[in-house]
């Protein structure tokens, strides 16, 4: 294994040119991003203006639902809220230093196996460069901040001479890693494994015990908590995900290798020549087989995770891999090119060109990836957003009444901006609307949440606008109150927001002449249940 770096040596000239180039580069690639914000980001900001006010992790006032997937990333948020200052400012901010604090920690995961500083300089700036980190940096969301935490777990599990013999400081910052993001337990239950294999003498035993105390006490509370406040050791998001996919999904498992693929093509390549013409350099060897697998296992098994649960490829998720996939290959480099027996002086200044054409290529690509994509498409969702959930949102803080309720497909803006109970006709956030009168054709048409609840006002998302008032047999009872453009769904051509308010007493009469005239279909049933 190759000899790591102790935290305390100064950096090289190399690698304080190169922190400093990757950290001007990405602040410099995130500066037209700082308005980048999507729905999900108001779900954030409104289970933490709820913490912050003392009412606990909830969406709805009184419903203990867990329908929140960063239990962390909200306590931050709403320590700020708590302070008086804004919300939103407050995830920009996180978001932005967290994602600069991606770079520095990668170099210092480079100095723990990379010789040549050199590369390690060169690794830093291609990582800095990475189109699918820095759309996330600005949005509000809590992905820069498990990036951050995955790569200072693995910056203290290759610390020393010896992989895993920091185990008190790994286990806790992947413990916070998976509170930022649940597939991150994933990483922790990887972490576990390795260390229960290698505890085969009183060095492994007490290695396993401080590995395994730190995430039992960190995590644990949480799901305790969790438990106890929820009634759920997970969120509904995992469930939700399962529920809809069986089997491997390998269609969505080809489509996160192009996600992949996209960014970080460069790397994947030169992991794989590294291991097909190194594979001898790249091999070695060592007392702590099980922990040296424990990074390629979470490259490995993250994905087809994902793809076991039918979660559709995001570059958002993906990220917690990139870096690890990274380092490994910038590693695999670093052997191959400068193998042991030859010693490293000849070949420092070849290794070092190849390193810079490999980083040059590599944020080139990167680049390119950011003007054709990221930029249009955070320009695009943003544009989207502040045409149309945020300002209705601001539109019914004014006009719903107190104890009103509104039904949407989408709940983030809507909720926080009207500060209004809203029901998640997904049943994330409302599992009362999870059940079958939901799964029925069309329900929305059929106003199918009538047998659980009656909100006064209801959005529709659909191909054209007012859609609805031609396919539902109850559009009487429904008052149009304006529309919005929503953006293509994933796989479709755009489509609209339509606003409703619904008039109850309508519907009932309705559903009553239905009943009556023998009407006995299964909207006339689904409704009508509800009016008894």
């Amino acid at each position: 294994m190759t000899p790591a770096l102790e935290a305390h040596e100064p950096l090289e000239r190399a690698e304080r040119f190169g922190l400093a180039l990757g950290l001007m580069l990405a602040a410099a690639l995130m500066w037209p991003l700082r308005h980048h914000v999507i729905d999900d980001t108001f779900v954030h900001l409104r289970y933490a203006s709820h913490l912050a006010q003392g009412e606990g992790p909830v969406f709805n006032t009184g419903e203990h639902v867990y329908g929140c997937t960063s239990p962390l990333w909200i306590a931050f948020i709403a320590d700020g809220m708590a302070l008086g200052l804004n919300g939103l400012r407050v995830a920009r901010v996180m978001g932005l230093l967290a994602t600069l604090a991606t770079i520095p920690l990668f170099l210092q995961l480079m100095r723990r196996s990379v010789r040549l500083p050199a590369l390690r300089a060169l690794a830093t700036v291609a990582w800095s460069a990475n189109a699918w980190l820095l759309m996330w940096s600005m949005s509000g969301m809590e992905t820069p901040l498990a990036v951050a935490l995955v790569i200072a777990g693995f910056v203290a599990f290759t610390e020393g001479k010896q992989w895993g013999t920091r185990p008190v400081r790994t286990g806790a910052l992947w413990a916070l890693a998976a509170l930022a993001r649940p597939e991150a337990v994933l990483l922790l239950l990887l972490w576990g494994i390795t260390l229960l294999v290698d505890a085969n003498n009183r060095v492994g035993l007490r290695r396993l015990v401080y590995g395994v105390v730190p995430p039992a006490l960190v995590y644990g509370a949480w799901l305790l908590f969790a438990r106890l406040f929820f009634g759920t050791f997970w969120p509904r998001a995992l469930a939700a995900r399962g529920a809809v996919h069986a089997g491997l999904d390998l269609p969505g498992l080809f489509g996160q290798l192009r996600v992949v693929a996209q960014t970080d093509g460069v790397p994947l390549l030169l992991l794989a020549a590294s291991l097909a013409f190194g594979a001898r350099a790249v091999r070695g060897r060592g007392p702590l087989a099980a922990q040296r697998a424990l990074p390629w296992l979470w490259l490995l098994l993250t994905p087809l995770l994902y793809a076991a649960r039918g979660v559709p490829p995001n570059s958002r998720y993906l990220l917690l891999v990139l870096p690890v996939l990274e380092w490994l290959a910038w590693r695999a480099a670093d052997a191959w090119w400068l193998p042991r027996g030859a010693g490293p002086r000849p070949r420092r200044v070849p290794a070092a060109v190849l390193g810079f054409a490999a980083t040059a290529l590599a944020v080139l690509v990167n680049v390119g990836v950011y003007e054709s994509q990221v930029v249009p498409q955070v320009e695009r969702s943003t544009a989207l957003l502040h045409g149309g959930l945020i300002p209705w949102g601001e539109w019914f803080k004014n006009h719903a009444p107190p104890g009103a309720a509104i039904a949407a497909p989408e709940v983030g803006a809507i909720g926080f901006l009207s500060g209004t109970r809203v029901l998640d006709l997904t049943g994330l956030i409302s599992p009362e609307l999870e059940p079958s009168p939901l799964r029925a054709r069309d329900p929305v048409a059929r106003l199918a949440l009538a047998r659980v609840a009656r909100p006064e006002f209801l959005i529709d998302r659909a191909p054209r606008a007012f859609e609805l008032l031609e396919r539902s047999p109850y559009a009487a009872a429904l008052a149009p109150l304006g529309r919005a453009p929503a953006g293509a769904e994933r796989g479709r051509a755009d489509s609209v927001y339509t606003f409703y308010r619904i008039d109850w007493s309508v519907l009932d009469t309705l559903a009553a002449a239905r009943a009556a005239g023998g009407e006995r279909g299964r909207g006339a049933d689904t409704t009508s249940g509800a009016t008894r």
